[in-house]
């Protein structure tokens, strides 16, 4: 189930059994290598330009009449994509009847732009390397998310483009997070699919993560599983006043269930296709089985007014060195987590609306936990991109910056602490993303 890399020749190649992640560069040289090795079933082309007019490459293989899609590096910061569209076109080439009756299109980069900024970060091994050089643009320069906003990227264009063109059956759109477990969101519901995922979860050494605040909402029709369907997020908007934000808890919510249902997720239905967004962790959360279950209320209670607490004191930071920055990706960043931890804490709380949150069954141990998950990372992350947007620390923004080293430090330190992250090696975070996409394609393609 750990992936071989038959092509290993390639740097690429190379990168994964290594353990690191493969460089843009590296991913776009193994695809021009494959197209080249396999000219009648391989071809590689550019689909546009981003905004600074870096390419959008597309790798496909097989001339099949059914398409899937599968979309990488749609989120800055996260780069287990790139291993795993290398491994699964390897496992595609090595397996004709992959091929035969399915064509597959691999988006190498959805964001170029702003995977340029956060390169530096795919190197750490540690969460306070990975702050460092942390990146993740703001809401409305993420592609996938931007239409919800009423942004119009280009690369969002491209990608809706792309799927009006290919009318896939289904689209994968590859995620990962810092530290937690791997979960699936689906368009629509695949039964069967939480075994072949929970397996291969287990035998990679990754936890199922059913307690993600962005799947809160959502049905579960096994461990991990989730089903994310129009009707129920205009049901949740209507009963409870709080949307579901799949795949992005910490990005500026649209107003409407509308708005959710205008990302790049939901444009596949449009032809009859559905779409999976398979999330992995680069970091193993791992909990202490002998921490006692906390009251919900008040574990509500007292992390959003954590996130709260941390919010006022970056907010602090931003408004003193603000006089002194320009704007730039990096400081426009930094707005939406500090957007988030005020929105976030309201929607928690019991005291500002988040009695839906205490309804029977809900807030379970994992939930909790989920919870406590992002009142570590969305400071830690909020902090990371303005120290980010300051530079050196010299001239008159030093002194912010020595704060935000110190608060980088502490919190990060915390995070830790709380959660004892493991590194999970490259191979195996690929071929977990790999083993649920072609558990999927078996069984979402033996239906319409």
């Amino acid at each position: 189930m750990v992936t071989t890399f038959t092509d290993a020749s390639t740097t690429a190649g190379r990168a994964v059994l290594a353990d690191r992640y493969p460089a843009l560069d590296e991913l776009a040289d193994a695809a021009h290598r494959l197209a080249a090795r396999h000219p009648g079933l391989c071809a590689v082309r550019t689909l546009g330009t981003s905004r600074a007019g870096r390419p959008l490459l597309l790798l496909t293989i097989g001339r099949a009449d059914d398409h899937v899609l599968v979309v990488s590096g749609a989120h800055a910061d996260e780069f287990s994509a790139r291993a795993s569209v290398l491994e699964l076109a390897h496992r595609v080439l090595a397996r004709p009847a992959l091929h035969a009756t399915v064509s597959w299109h691999l988006l190498l980069c959805l964001d170029p732009d702003g995977t340029h900024l956060a390169e530096a970060a795919r190197h750490a091994r540690t969460l306070p390397a990975y702050f460092a050089t942390f990146f993740r643009p703001a809401a409305e320069e993420q592609p996938e998310w931007a239409p919800a906003l009423g942004a119009a990227l280009p690369e969002s264009r491209i990608l809706l483009d792309l799927i009006d063109e290919l009318r896939p059956r289904l689209q994968f759109s590859l995620h990962s997070t810092d530290v937690g477990g791997t979960f699936v969101q689906a368009t629509r519901d695949l039964p069967g699919l939480a075994e072949p995922f929970s397996q291969s979860a287990a035998a990679l050494g990754i936890p199922v993560d059913s307690g993600s605040f962005d799947t809160f909402w959502l049905r579960e029709p096994g461990p991990g599983v989730f089903v994310m369907d129009a009707g129920d997020i205009d049901r949740q908007e209507s009963t409870t006043g709080m949307l579901p934000v799949p795949g992005n808890p910490e990005g500026e919510q649209a107003a409407t269930g509308a708005g959710v249902r205008a990302t790049s997720w939901f444009a596949p239905q449009r032809h009859g296709g559905d779409t999976l967004i398979v999330e992995v962790p680069v970091w193993a959360a791992h909990d202490d089985p002998t921490r006692p279950t906390p009251d919900a209320r008040t574990h509500l209670t007292t992390r959003a007014d954590r996130l709260r607490r941390h919010g006022r004191r970056i907010t602090e930071l931003l408004d003193t060195a603000g006089p002194h920055l320009t704007d730039t990706p990096l400081l426009r960043a930094a707005r939406t987590p500090l957007t988030a931890l005020r929105s976030l804490a309201d929607q928690w709380d019991p005291r500002t609306g988040g009695e839906p949150l205490l309804r029977p069954g809900l807030m379970t141990p994992a939930r909790l936990d989920g919870i406590d998950l992002w009142t570590h990372r969305l400071p830690v992350r909020t902090a990371a991109l303005l120290r980010r947007a300051l530079g050196p620390a010299a001239g008159p923004t030093a002194p912010v910056a020595d704060r935000l080293d110190t608060l980088l430090r502490d919190w990060t330190a915390r995070y830790e602490q709380r959660f004892r992250p493991a590194w999970i090696p490259v191979a195996h975070q690929a071929a977990h993303q790999a083993n649920t996409v072609l558990a999927a394609v078996a069984l979402g393609l033996r239906t319409p």
